[in-house]
């Protein structure tokens, strides 16, 4: 579970990074930042599920 939000984490940071300090230019930049939002919004996916599936299984 860890695991995940750590995933989530380093989304999130490599998109932040590459929007305000940009290590590449053009089209490049905009696929690393959107790499990143995209796996920052899977994991936080892959938690929200498992937590809910938790939930159902405690009722």
């Amino acid at each position: 579970m860890s695991l995940n939000y750590i995933g989530m984490l380093v989304g999130l940071i490599i998109a932040l990074v590459n929007i305000f300090d940009p290590q590449f230019e053009g089209f490049m930049r905009w696929v690393i930042v959107s790499g990143g939002l995209l796996a920052s919004i899977l994991h936080l996916k892959i938690v929200l599920t498992k937590n809910r599936n938790k939930v159902v299984k405690q009722n």
